[in-house]
């Protein structure tokens, strides 16, 4: 049981390592220390059943975001969409028009691009207060309106970049932050620039 164990943690820091992700990240995404993912990489200790069962289940939603299906992803989308990974985000899939206009954005896929934000969304990643809000469920999501959001991308005359961010916990441990993203024409758009905080008292009363 012990050798199937150790070829688990093997394959975790395989694929922590490939995707550029911390130890720190992978112990926040299953909900354990620091110290016992490094006790576990470093063969000190051996990751008891509900440990064995979180890795598991982690490595097999990871492999549905290999880079190959990452990049049919592109190619069929409507929008653009990142993925945080820890306290990090991740460029994962995007649209059609970003991969055919915008080579780089290949390149970004599963990379980070926190260095590469701008605007009004890059205000908001360095806001902790804002973001710790959405991560602990009191705000329900963040519209931003403005020019391009990643120094990479390039938006059209006549056009505004709509971006949503919300997370939302999916098992202990694991909580996964969605943003999508879509050009509308300015005539369309509540504002030119700026962000609208939406909480869950105003949706409910929306309803």
């Amino acid at each position: 049981m012990n050798s199937i164990r150790a070829e688990l943690i093997r394959q975790l820091q395989a694929f922590r390592l490939k995707a550029g992700l911390t130890q720190g990240d992978i112990a926040w995404k299953l909900g354990f220390s620091l110290p016992t993912v490094s006790r576990w990489e470093r063969g000190i200790c051996t990751p008891d059943l509900r440990a064995t069962g979180a890795i598991v289940d982690f490595l097999r939603r990871a492999d549905a975001h290999t880079e190959k299906v990452l990049l049919r992803s592109i190619l069929s989308a409507n929008d653009s969409r990142n993925l945080w990974e820890g306290e990090d985000i991740r460029y994962l899939a995007g649209s059609r028009q970003e991969f055919v206009e915008t080579p780089l954005m290949r390149a970004m896929v599963g990379k980070s691009i926190r260095r590469y934000m701008t605007g009004p969304y890059h205000d908001f990643i360095e806001d902790q207060a804002t973001v710790s809000s959405l991560k602990s469920g009191e705000l329900a999501s963040i519209d931003f309106y403005g020019g391009a959001a990643m120094s990479v991308t390039t938006i059209p005359d006549g056009f505004v970049q709509f971006k949503r961010m919300s997370f939302q916990s999916e098992v202990r441990g694991v909580i996964r932050g969605d943003t999508h993203s879509i050009l509308i024409p300015v005539a369309e758009a509540p504002m030119s620039e700026g962000t609208i905080v939406h909480t869950w008292d105003t949706l409910s009363r929306r309803v």
